[in-house]
C-alpha cells in the first residue's frame, strides 16, 4: 500500500511540475548570478563571432550565465534587414549564443508587426515590453515580463519601451495601426509585485539612459536597470537610488557583466563591468561560418559609383541622399530627416549597395507635396523640432534656422540653388513617407507617392553618376 502511495505521489508531482516555484530547492548559502547584456545592436551580425566567443570564455566561469538583450536588434545591415524573411539572421545568431530575453525596441517595429511577430515565432526567447496594449485581434505575442528559474533562484525581467511626444516609439506611425502605449514611467510602479515573486528583478529598459536613471530613482524596489535606446556607454557604472544603472553603446562594441549575489532570497550587492567585444581577439568558428553563409549575397556588393572622396560627416551623407531623391522625382527641393540617415561617414572608393542600405536602412517609400514657400519654411521649423532640434538636410537650396534664447526656431532663411524664392511661389517638394507622417505641416496638395524608396532611388542615381564627391558639402545652417 505505502508503495503504491509514493508511484502515485510521485506521478502527481511529475504532472504538476516538481521543478516549479513550490518544489524548487532554495540555494542554502549566497549564489552569484551573471547577467550579461546588450542594447542596440541594429543588426551589427559582423561583430557576431567575437560576442559569441566572449559568452564561451564567461560560461567558462559562470555556466549560468544569463544573456540579455534591451532592445533594437535589426536595422542597420541590409545583409539582415533585407534578407526574407526579414531579421533572420540576427535571430538564429541569438538563438545560437542563447539569449534568454530581448525587449522591443524602437526599431524592431521597422518591419511591421506581421514581421515582428514572425521574429518572435523564430526566436528562442521572449520578447518583452510591459507599456503596450495589444487588442486580442492583433496577433503579437509581447509579454510584459518573464520569470526565470535557475540556480536555485527565480529571476523577474520586465520590459519597457520608449515613446515620442505622440505616444508612440520611434518608428514609423503606419506600423502601429490598432496598437496604443503608455508612459514607461506610470507603468513600471503596477508592477512592484514581482519584487515578492522574485529573488532579482531586472528592468530591461528600451527607454533611455537618463530616464533609467529618474525611474531608479523612483524605483529602489528594483535591482538593475539594463538599458539601451540612446546608446550611451557607460563605462563604470554606477548605484542611483540603490539601482543599478547600465547602457552598453550599440552595435556590438561593448557588453555589460552584471554580478548580482543572493542570499536567503535578497540581492546583498551587485557590481557591474563593461567588456570590449569589438576588440575582442577570438571568435566562435561555427558563428563565423554563419556569418559567412548570410554575407555571401552578390545582390549587396554591386558597386554602383565610385566616391573620389570620403564623406566625413552625416551631413555629407544626407546630401547624398536627399540629391538621389531630387534627381528621380524631379523635385524641386528634397529632405531627409536627420534619423533617417544611420552612418556617420564613408571611405573613399566604390559604393556598394549594401552601403545604400547602410547609409538609410529603413525603406519608408518617398512622396512629392506641392508647397508655397511659406508653408516649406513651416516643414523646415517643425522638422527641425521632430528631428531634435536639428536641422534636415536637403537637396536644391541652403537653409538657416534662427533660434530664439531657448533654441527653438523662430524663422528660417532659404536659399534656392537655382532661381528666386518666394513666400507665394509653389514648389515641388520630396520627402520621405516617415516625415510626412511625423512632421506637422501643410501643403497645396494631398502628396502623390512615387511607390519607390529612398534607398531605391539613391542605387539608380549612383550608378548614373558613376562617380561622387561631397567633401565639405554643408547645406543646413542654425
Amino acid at each position: 500500500m505505502k508503495k503504491i502511495f509514493l508511484m502515485l505521489w510521485v506521478g502527481i508531482a511529475t504532472l504538476i511540475g516538481l521543478n516549479s516555484c513550490e518544489f524548487q530547492t532554495k540555494p542554502s548559502g549566497p549564489v552569484t548570478l551573471a547577467v550579461l547584456t546588450v542594447n542596440d545592436m541594429h543588426s551589427a551580425i559582423d561583430n557576431m563571432p567575437k560576442f559569441s566567443a566572449l559568452v564561451d570564455s564567461l560560461r567558462t566561469v559562470y555556466p549560468d550565465l544569463l544573456v540579455l538583450s534591451a532592445g533594437d536588434n535589426r536595422t542597420g545591415n541590409p545583409i539582415n534587414d533585407q534578407y526574407e524573411p526579414t531579421s533572420y539572421p540576427m535571430i538564429a545568431m541569438m538563438n545560437k549564443v542563447g539569449f534568454k530575453a530581448s525587449t522591443v525596441g524602437n526599431h524592431e517595429w521597422d518591419g511591421s508587426v506581421p514581421a515582428l511577430q514572425a521574429n518572435i515565432e523564430q526566436a528562442d526567447f521572449p520578447y518583452l515590453c510591459a507599456n503596450i496594449n495589444i487588442p486580442e485581434e492583433v496577433n503579437l505575442d509581447v509579454k510584459p515580463y518573464v520569470i526565470i528559474e535557475q540556480q536555485g533562484l527565480r529571476i523577474a525581467v520586465l520590459g519597457l519601451i520608449e515613446l515620442r511626444a505622440d505616444g508612440y516609439p520611434g518608428a514609423h506611425p503606419v506600423h502601429f495601426k490598432n496598437l496604443t502605449f503608455r508612459r514607461p514611467d506610470v507603468v513600471l510602479p503596477e508592477y512592484q509585485f514581482l519584487r515578492d515573486q522574485a529573488d532579482v528583478v531586472i528592468l530591461l529598459s528600451h527607454v533611455g539612459f537618463e530616464e533609467d536613471v529618474d525611474m531608479a530613482m523612483q524605483n529602489p524596489w528594483l535591482d538593475a536597470i539594463l538599458g539601451g535606446h540612446t546608446h550611451t556607454l557607460v563605462e563604470f557604472p554606477q548605484k542611483h537610488n540603490g539601482v543599478i544603472v547600465t547602457q552598453a553603446g550599440s552595435s556590438l562594441s561593448h557588453a555589460t557583466l552584471t554580478l548580482f549575489i543572493v542570499d536567503k532570497g535578497k540581492v546583498t550587492d551587485v557590481k557591474a563591468t563593461t567588456l570590449d567585444v569589438k576588440h575582442y581577439k577570438k571568435e566562435n568558428a561555427e558563428m563565423r561560418a554563419m556569418l559567412d553563409e548570410f554575407n555571401n549575397n552578390p545582390r549587396f556588393n554591386e558597386a554602383l559609383a565610385t566616391a573620389t572622396t570620403p564623406f566625413d560627416r552625416r551631413e555629407e551623407l544626407g546630401c547624398l541622399v536627399t540629391d538621389g531623391m531630387r534627381w528621380y522625382t524631379g523635385a524641386d527641393f528634397a529632405l531627409e530627416n536627420t534619423g533617417g540617415i544611420r552612418i556617420d561617414d564613408l571611405k573613399a572608393g566604390p559604393i556598394s549597395v549594401k552601403d545604400v542600405y547602410n547609409i538609410d536602412p529603413y525603406g519608408n517609400d518617398v512622396v512629392v507635396y506641392t508647397m508655397t514657400g511659406e508653408q516649406l519654411e513651416g516643414f523646415l521649423m517643425h522638422s527641425f523640432m521632430a528631428n531634435g532640434d536639428w536641422p534636415s538636410f536637403v537637396s536644391g537650396m541652403t537653409y538657416t534656422v534662427n533660434t530664439d534664447a531657448k533654441g527653438k526656431p523662430k524663422s528660417v532663411v532659404i536659399k534656392p540653388e537655382k532661381g528666386r524664392y518666394s513666400k507665394n511661389k509653389e514648389y515641388k517638394v520630396a520627402i520621405n513617407s516617415y516625415m510626412a507622417s511625423t512632421v506637422r505641416f501643410e501643403s497645396v496638395d494631398e502628396g502623390q507617392s512615387q511607390f519607390m524608396t529612398s534607398e531605391e532611388m539613391v542605387i539608380q542615381y549612383l550608378r548614373e553618376q558613376k562617380t561622387v564627391s561631397y567633401k565639405g558639402v554643408r547645406r543646413t545652417f542654425y
